[in-house]
């Protein structure tokens, strides 16, 4: 029995914006070249990833030219700074031989944990998981008790504090770059659906209806897979979307 064909696995919500438009177009620009020889179902997926694969590209291109572009990536890596100082401090004090603060790292350990790769998020996820990280820590008292015991709870406070700033300058860049066409973060969602659909009928015809275009342009998008792949960050969380 001849080996199914499958495309190798990628997390699409792990690439940086720039990277996942740079997937989503080269993509495109290898199956333009065969179209008319990977069947209509494919085709016509294509032309609509074609369309929002550019547009994705375009807005993706505007925001890395905008002034706030700098501030945003500054202020995202205070945060991501701030909260990988939290976990290191959570993780070494569920060690301590003092049972109080065991116990108290243990319990923000236990809250965290959900959220413990937050970091890895698109930006936008990013801070929406902060904002709500940070309200249901506040209305837990003894979260916030454990967070004094062991000496973060300022740090809590400047991850809150630090997320809104990000907040407010990631919304100014988008309305910025995004008067005139959806938001880069809003296509991404969309064209990340096109793309995985596209995958799964080209994979399906790579095993069903084969021809050498077909199985050529597979090739090629797995490679492109792979090579993308490589640039995830690494993690072992089970939680992230991946296009099989």
């Amino acid at each position: 029995m001849k080996k199914k064909q499958n495309f190798s696995t990628i997390y699409l919500d792990r690439l940086p914006i720039e990277e996942a438009a740079a997937l989503f177009n080269l993509t495109v620009d290898d199956a333009i070249l065969v179209r008319t020889e990977i069947g209509e179902i494919a085709n016509a997926i294509l032309m609509e990833l074609e369309q929002l694969a550019r547009a994705f590209r375009t807005q993706t291109n505007r925001s890395k030219k905008s002034k706030l572009t700098d501030k945003v990536t500054q202020e995202r890596k205070t945060c991501v700074d701030i909260y990988a100082e939290i976990k290191k401090i959570v993780v070494f004090e569920t060690s301590s031989r003092i049972a109080l603060r065991k116990q108290s790292a243990a319990d923000l350990k236990f809250f965290l944990k959900p959220n413990w790769s937050i970091t890895r998020s698109p930006i936008g996820d990013q801070i929406d998981q902060t904002i709500k990280l940070m309200l249901l820590y506040r209305a837990n008292p003894l979260l916030v008790n454990a967070a004094q015991t062991i000496g973060i709870d300022t740090l809590m406070n400047e991850l809150e504090a630090n997320n809104i700033n990000l907040s407010t300058t990631f919304k100014t860049r988008e309305l910025e770059t995004g008067k005139q066409a959806p938001s880069g973060s809003e296509l991404r969602y969309v064209v990340t659906d096109s793309y995985t659909r596209f995958c799964s009928v080209i994979e399906q015809a790579a095993n069903y209806t084969p021809n050498p275009a077909i199985l050529d342009l597979f090739v090629k998008i797995d490679m492109l897979r792979k090579r993308y792949h490589a640039l995830h960050p690494k993690s072992k969380d089970k939680g992230a979307l991946a296009a099989e």
